[in-house]
C-alpha cells in the first residue's frame, strides 16, 4: 500500500533504542484541554515510522507531501499503520493520510451511516465535547461528511502524489 502524507495528528511519541534501526516514531490524535495536549481517544490508532525509513523527525512538517510504502495494519488490538520506508520517487498513493479537526469540517458523526465514503479508513479519533481531531486514510475522490458539509480528496493535477480535502460545492 502506498500512502501520501497530507497531515499528522497532534500527539507524537518515540521508542528509543541503542541502535538506530530499532528507533520508532508514533503519531496519533489528541485534544488541547486547559493548555495541555490529551489523548481523549474515541478510537485509538497510530501511524508508526521506523528510524531508518526516511522519516525526518527533526522537521515534522517537511514530511508533508512525501510518499511512503506501507505493509498495512499491524495485527492486534488498535490500528497501527506502519510506514516503513520513503519511496525513492513519489507515486500516486492508494491513500492520503489527512488530519481533520472539527473547526474545519464540523463534527464528524462517526456513529451514523453515510459520514464517509466506503473506502475511507478512520485511523484515530480524539474527542472532547465539540472538539475533534481525526486521522483518516482517504483514497482519491474519497469523501467525509462533517457538520459543515462534504469534503472530497482532490489530487493535485501536476503532482498526483499530493491532495487536498476540499469542501464540495
Amino acid at each position: 500500500m502506498i500512502i501520501g502524507l497530507e497531515g499528522f495528528g497532534s500527539v507524537w511519541s518515540t521508542r528509543n533504542a541503542a541502535v538506530t534501526e530499532r528507533i520508532a516514531f508514533y503519531n496519533t490524535t489528541g485534544i488541547m484541554l486547559d493548555g495541555r495536549l490529551r489523548h481523549r481517544s474515541r478510537l485509538f490508532g497510530q501511524v508508526r515510522f521506523n528510524g531508518i525509513g526516511g522519516f525526518n523527525p527533526k522537521h515534522i512538517e517537511a514530511n508533508i507531501g512525501r510518499v511512503f510504502k506501507s505493509a498495512g495494519f499491524r495485527d492486534g488490538g488498535s490500528p497501527c499503520l506502519l510506514l516503513h520506508h520513503l519511496l525513492s520517487r513519489p507515486l500516486q498513493p492508494d491513500y492520503y493520510l489527512f488530519r481533520v479537526i472539527s473547526e474545519d469540517t464540523g463534527i464528524l458523526e462517526v456513529d451514523r451511516a453515510g459520514w464517509k465514503s466506503e473506502a475511507v479508513v478512520l485511523l484515530s479519533l480524539s474527542q472532547f465535547r465539540e472538539q475533534q481531531e481525526a486521522m483518516l486514510l482517504v483514497p482519491v475522490y474519497g469523501w467525509i461528511r462533517g457538520a459543515l458539509g462534504r469534503f472530497i480528496a482532490e489530487p493535485s493535477a501536476d503532482r498526483p502524489w499530493r491532495a487536498s480535502l476540499l469542501r464540495d460545492a
